[in-house]
């Protein structure tokens, strides 16, 4: 066989593919976040959101304490979704004592009647 021209003559090139930087992630603060605001909005929810809102809320404040350390070790990627976090996840806790006390002052007053 005969190579014809091209073949065999020209030096082997390489390519080399440089890939880009992985983006840091910090998930466990917007998974937080989701969570506390969830449980927030939960406890806005008569009678029923007592109950209901107390599991979203203790796992957004978990995600969002975990966020946080995330972020202080990645340079502060999502610091700021793990804060809210932790504030939404806290937030049922005023709102359910508000919604008692304002439940037992109804229920004292009926009383006194």
């Amino acid at each position: 066989m005969s190579s014809g021209p091209g073949w065999g003559s020209q030096p082997t090139q390489y390519v080399y593919v440089q890939h880009a930087p992985k983006p840091p992630t910090n998930g466990l603060a917007i998974a937080g976040m989701v969570l506390g605001i969830v449980g927030a909005a939960l406890s806005l929810i008569p009678f029923v959101g007592i109950f209901m809102c107390w599991l979203p809320a203790l796992l957004g404040i978990i995600f969002g304490f975990i966020g946080l350390g995330t972020a202080t070790r990645i340079g502060g990627f999502r610091r700021r979704e793990a804060i809210a976090a932790i504030v939404c996840g806290f937030l049922p806790i005023p709102i359910i004592l508000f919604g008692v006390m304002i439940l037992a002052a109804i229920g004292s007053a009926s009383h006194t009647s």
